[in-house]
């Protein structure tokens, strides 16, 4: 029987297409901060959605709201957040500034601490250069990140009790959105 490790022997971030290790470097600082985690075999990365996969596809109406409770494991942490595309579709996909189609704002519901001061725009959660290929399916339609790596927090995140985070979208079309979404980089506990 041959037995595989549920915890890979290094820190997998460090496998990210926008990693280097430089000075000045945000991503191999911040995923310096995570080696514990990884390291210490007691956590599992996972992805969670918001909203979740069953729903996400049913869409934000033209220039409407929509409120979303993320329930996270307790005892896990938020490591950063991946999102590879902008739902605004643009005429020229690599030339900045990139269009976002909706904002968004997490808050931490227990501690009632809001990740940013105001709702962020889509855009701030690209990390990656646009595809300069023109014959991808994406190009004509949508910013595409073809190396999806995730956007790191400056720290990792402690869930508490209760674990519920809000999830707020603002969309930014005027027409209905579908691309309304963010997915999370977890580390849950390995119970």
């Amino acid at each position: 029987m041959i037995c595989f490790p549920t915890q890979p022997p290094f820190n997998p971030l460090r496998l990210a297409s926008n990693y280097r290790d430089y000075y000045g470097d945000p991503h191999a600082k911040f995923t310096a901060l995570t080696d514990q985690i990884c390291n210490s075999n007691c956590y599992i990365p996972r992805i969670f959605h918001a909203p979740d996969t069953p729903t996400e596809n049913l869409g934000v109406e033209a220039n409407d709201f929509l409120e979303y409770a993320l329930t996270l494991p307790v005892g896990s942490f938020i490591l950063g957040f991946l999102h590879a595309f902008t739902s605004l579709g643009s005429v020229n996909t690599t030339d900045p500034p990139v269009q976002s189609g909706f904002r968004i704002m997490i808050t931490d519901v227990k501690a009632n601490y809001k990740f940013f001061n105001k709702p962020v725009p889509e855009a701030y959660f690209l990390n990656d250069v646009p595809s300069a290929n023109p014959s991808s399916p994406l190009s004509a339609t949508s910013l595409y990140v073809l190396n999806q790596t995730p956007r790191l927090l400056p720290a990792p995140y402690p869930v508490v009790a209760p674990g519920v985070f809000k999830i707020e979208f603002w969309n930014l079309l005027n027409e209905t959105n579908v691309y309304c979404r963010m997915s999370f980089l977890v580390a849950v506990p390995d119970v």
